[in-house]
Parts: C-alpha cells; sequence; structure tokens
C-alpha cells in the first residue's frame, strides 16, 4: 500500500519538495488553529448548565438593507400594481356587512405589498420557487412583481425542492436576502436536509458568525387530497433554529411577512390556500397602506371571553370563532378566542393569562392530531396554569388519515362541530347538547388502537 504523497509523485503530480512544503503549511495552519482553540481568550468555554448555546440559534437582528446602492427594478413603485391595491378597501365589512371580495385587499394581496417593500428596500433580495414569475405564482401572491423586477431577482426554478432551499441557504450564507418558495407544504420532505441541518443550524454552528436571511414560503393546503395538503407545522416546531411563522388574517399576513424579511434569521412562513382569497374582517382598521410589523412571538386576542379559552393555529380560527359564536348564543359560555400566530418563538402570557380567567381551554389546527404542535401546546399550558384549570386540555386536530378529495375534507378537517363537541364530552357538559361527532374519550382510545 502506497500513501496518497507517493501516488501523487509517481504519477508526476508533485515533487517531494512540493510534498514537503504542503506539510509544513497544514502544520503551521494547525498550530494556529489548536493555539486559538486552547486559548480562554479567544474562545472562552461554554456554560452548557446556561443557554449559551441556545441564544446563538438565532441573531435576532433586523437591516433593511444587506448592500449599499438602489435595487434593481424596472418600473418605479409608484406605477407597479401597489396603484390597485393601494385603491381597495383595507378592511372587509362595511356596517358589519361583506363588502365585494374584488374590491377589497386579499391575505395573498397583503403578502404582495409585503413583498413589494422589502425588494424596493434590499438591492441583494431575491425570489424564486417553482412557477414564481410566471401568472404571479402558483397562488398570484407575486402578480404584478414580473412586471417590476429583472429575472435575476424574481425566477422560476427547476422542479426541485432540495436545489431551491440548498441554492436559498448559500445564498443568505453569502450576504443576501432570498424567498425561496415550496408550493405546497408536503414537499418539504424533499428538502429535509436542506431545512432541517444546513437551514436550522448554521448560524449556531458558526457561533453566530453567519447569519441566515431565509424566509421560505410554504403553503397548507386544501381540496387537492393526500399530497397536496398537509400542515406539517409540528416538523418544523421539532427542529431547534428554525422561527415559524402562521398568519391568520391579512392584516397579519403583512405585518409578519414585514417582520420576517426585515430579520436576518431562517423563517418558515406557512400560508394557507383557503386564506389567499380572504380580505381582512378581524383587525379593526384593516391592512395599512404604511409599512409595520407584527411584535415577534407575540398571540393576537381575536375574542373576549370569560368562560372559555380557545388557541388555534392558522385557519382554523375562522371555525373557532364560529363555535364561539354559538357557544354564546345558545349555552350563554363567554369564549375568549387567541390565534398564537407564532409557533417559535412563542410568547405563552397572554394564553396562560387567558386560562387562568376561564379555567378551561381548547386548542385548534387544521394539522393531524396525532404529533401536533398543539400537543406541545397543551403539555406547556398543563405545567404553567395547572393550578388554575377545571378540566384536561383538549386538543382538535385534523383526522390522522391521509387527505381525503375536496368533497370530503368536511370529514378530515376540524369543524365547529367537533369544537363544540369536544368541549362537551371532554371539558364541559353543555346543558341539551346532542353531539354530532364523535370526540369521545372512548373514541381516543379507539383509534389510537388502530393507528388512524
Amino acid at each position: 500500500m502506497i500513501s496518497y504523497g507517493q501516488y501523487l509523485q509517481e504519477n508526476g503530480h508533485v515533487d517531494q519538495g512540493q510534498l514537503n512544503e504542503t506539510q509544513a503549511d497544514a502544520t503551521k495552519r494547525l498550530a494556529l488553529v489548536l493555539k486559538a482553540a486552547v486559548s480562554p481568550e479567544i474562545s472562552p468555554r461554554v456554560n452548557v448548565q446556561a443557554d449559551t448555546i441556545g441564544d446563538m440559534m438565532f441573531s435576532n437582528e433586523f437591516k433593511d438593507r444587506f448592500a449599499e446602492g438602489e435595487p434593481e427594478v424596472l418600473i418605479p413603485k409608484e406605477e407597479s400594481r401597489l396603484k390597485t391595491t393601494h385603491a381597495k378597501h383595507r378592511f372587509g365589512l362595511e356596517d358589519g356587512k361583506p363588502l365585494p371580495k374584488l374590491r377589497t385587499l386579499t391575505y395573498a394581496e397583503a403578502l404582495f405589498e409585503a413583498m413589494m417593500h422589502r425588494f424596493y428596500q434590499d438591492p441583494t433580495m431575491v425570489a424564486y420557487g417553482e412557477e414564481n414569475r410566471d401568472w404571479g405564482g402558483a397562488f398570484s401572491v407575486y402578480r404584478g412583481l414580473t412586471e417590476c423586477l429583472p429575472y435575476h431577482r424574481l425566477f422560476n426554478s427547476p422542479i426541485s425542492e432540495g436545489a431551491i432551499v440548498g441554492t436559498a441557504v448559500g445564498y443568505a450564507l453569502s450576504g443576501g436576502r432570498v424567498v425561496a418558495e415550496l408550493m405546497y407544504c408536503d414537499f418539504m420532505g424533499r428538502a429535509g436536509d436542506e431545512i432541517f441541518n444546513q437551514m436550522a443550524k448554521w448560524q449556531s454552528m458558526s457561533a453566530n458568525v453567519l447569519q441566515m436571511p431565509l424566509v421560505l414560503r410554504v403553503s397548507v393546503g386544501s381540496k387537492y387530497g393526500a399530497q397536496h395538503s398537509q400542515d406539517w407545522t409540528s416538523l418544523v416546531a421539532h427542529m431547534p433554529g428554525l422561527k415559524v411563522m402562521f398568519p391568520a388574517t391579512p392584516y397579519d399576513a403583512k405585518g409578519m411577512l414585514n417582520l420576517a424579511l426585515r430579520g436576518t434569521d431562517p423563517v418558515i412562513f406557512f400560508e394557507s390556500q383557503r386564506l389567499y382569497s380572504e380580505p381582512e374582517t378581524l383587525v379593526e382598521g384593516g391592512v395599512p397602506i404604511e409599512y409595520y410589523e407584527v411584535e415577534m412571538g407575540e398571540p393576537s386576542l381575536r375574542r373576549v371571553g370569560r368562560d372559555f379559552t380557545i388557541v388555534t393555529i392558522g385557519a382554523t380560527l375562522y371555525r373557532a370563532l364560529e363555535a364561539a359564536d354559538e357557544l354564546e348564543q345558545k349555552y350563554g359560555i363567554s369564549t375568549e378566542v387567541i390565534d398564537a400566530r407564532f409557533i417559535n418563538p412563542l410568547n405563552y402570557d397572554k394564553i396562560i393569562e387567558s386560562v387562568k380567567k376561564t379555567g378551561k381551554v381548547l386548542l385548534a389546527s387544521d394539522a393531524c392530531e396525532r404529533g401536533s404542535f398543539l400537543h406541545t401546546m397543551a403539555s406547556n399550558i398543563n405545567q404553567l396554569a395547572f393550578d388554575y384549570l377545571d378540566g384536561p386540555v383538549a386538543v382538535v386536530g385534523a383526522r390522522n388519515w391521509i387527505t381525503p378529495p375536496a368533497e370530503l375534507e368536511e370529514a378530515f378537517f376540524p369543524q365547529k362541530e367537533w369544537i363544540i363537541d369536544a368541549i362537551h364530552e371532554r371539558i364541559l357538559p353543555l346543558p341539551g347538547h346532542k353531539v354530532s361527532t364523535v370526540q369521545t374519550a372512548t373514541a381516543i382510545l379507539k383509534r389510537n388502537r388502530l393507528g388512524i
């Protein structure tokens, strides 16, 4: 067996002098590295009893731009589609009645306004994904951007989720801001290493020398069956190093994307396909034209109540509000509804304050119930507010099935009736209530026994 050095010599690639020079250079470099590694001044020891490693996962910084100079654009901002969106109603109700959706700013258009702001602020910002440039993207969020931006700032990618996220990681590490899109949440699995190992971990592995200004937009679907309709919030919630956001209203869609696009940390930004066409109906005053941000990690109180608390993630907020209306009208139960909005970081103070007041809480989202992030929330609430609880913390999620076709989705995703029945069966019996869905403890045991 010959050494690699001998192999190189025998094949005429190097001589002995070059090998000696390479060996000496490597030894010199390693000596410098070793000296730095053992120096308490250069490499202070990590206190593993504190959050030193955790504190390095996020830079928690905010930058308006990553380079000087004017962003490359094709038309002035005032000539863009913003003329149309700014002219729309910013709130979807008038005298309590819905305004026409075509004349009211939607969730998708709120996201568009946030993207426009940052594209015209940061010359390094690029966005790409499958069909991002054509037709305004798969769900029209980018409609109007094609006319504003040269191709190298907004472009179509191959159908390769690993390549989309992997190149986005590389660009972000190199000092640029990037928004990458995976058309459906289900295909995050095709970019597992790129999301869970590269995107999530490089800041901490570099001891905050590197930053990761990367926003990964993913849609949570409906109507498209088993492989295009899943909510995978629990997967990314489990992985350290990722910030995770899930707005449920147009106001939050714009404000939270503004927040993500000014930050220097990796963000998984969930969006519900059910909501793209929805106007703002919950935030009084609607969606501001001016720039604004939503406070990081803070849930939003959507309805004030005194008897019961419902906490939601994503589009299930609207089913919870319907349930709260019925609980008030039929049973006289005043229900507080909280939209978590954030999955990580998440400030539990507002949620715990509500539970201490009402003593009863149910959590709901469109994610499959088994392994849902809601169970982490339930565990935290149980530990933080145990002395105030008058019953168990209940979780209502989607069924543990593959997602059925659109015609059967009401049997799969949580509905108003599920929430009310779960309250009746598990926490607070409702006088005269007749259940229409199966939410009993016996059903929970059976489904787990069968793996469904």
